[in-house]
């Protein structure tokens, strides 16, 4: 009798325990990433590639392909290392870069009421604004440049950038010719496309009034030629042709 109650309890044990310790199978997949679950991302998300910024001017749309222009209008387009300013003003040949002797030679001398004279003294890496008239009283705008490290008489420094306007509207029977690289004062718009191509830059300045830059390279894009145009008008407001050395 005693040993059927041994036997007995010890089945109810055997029975208990096992009660407690039985579970489900273990979850394998618990704390693992499901294969599926990175493409569910991946598909959610649309792979435009790269964003192309382009210009939103209107205006110049009408001219040349505006989406080689970034959000600030600069192109990857230049005149070439090797490019060459060619500016004629009157029957006169201005060399850029160029000292006020070279103009002398032709007949070109500083303007009176200049607030600065042959012997005015230019700081290093000054750059000051002058007027210059011929025997004849034409005139032309002129930017002298110190590129030096001390300070320099006005007479010793470079013309690097000269500014023409055109007054070839006001009086087309007696105006100021110029010829800077083929530009010319009574050109349209599209004769400047024409000529020299699609430009590096351009900047609406108002709906009448832009300008177009034609950067010689992207290493000083302070070197080239300037042609400010009203695009209502279809002409030719000034030129600046420029070369800082």
């Amino acid at each position: 009798m005693f040993r059927f109650k041994r036997a007995f309890a010890l089945i109810l044990t055997l029975l208990l325990i096992l009660g407690i310790t039985a579970c489900d199978p273990a979850d394998e997949d618990y704390g693992v990433t499901p294969d599926n679950a990175t493409e569910k991302v991946t598909d959610s998300v649309t792979d435009n590639g790269d964003t192309t910024i382009m210009s939103l001017d209107r205006v110049m749309s009408n001219y040349f392909d505006i989406s080689l222009f970034d959000e600030e209008n600069y192109a990857n387009i230049y005149l070439g290392k090797k490019f060459q300013i060619n500016a004629k003003y009157n029957d006169d040949v201005f060399e850029i870069p160029s000292k006020l002797s070279d103009l002398k030679k032709i007949g070109w001398t500083l303007a009176e009421g200049n607030s600065y004279d042959e012997n005015s003294l230019v700081f290093s890496y000054e750059s000051i604004d002058v007027t210059l008239v011929d025997e004849n009283g034409h005139q032309i705008e002129a930017q002298i440049f110190n590129s030096s490290k001390s300070s320099k008489k006005l007479s010793k420094c470079n013309l690097v950038k000269f500014s023409i306007q055109n007054d070839y509207y006001n009086n087309p029977n007696d105006y100021n010719a110029f010829n800077i690289n083929g530009i010319t004062n009574e050109m349209a718009i599209t004769d400047i496309i024409h000529v020299l191509g699609t430009p590096s830059h351009f900047y609406a300045i108002s709906d009448t009034s832009y300008y177009l830059d034609y950067f010689i390279s992207k290493k000083d894009r302070r070197n080239g030629i300037t042609v400010y145009i009203n695009p209502v008008d279809d002409i030719i407001t000034k030129i600046e042709f420029s070369y800082y050395k």
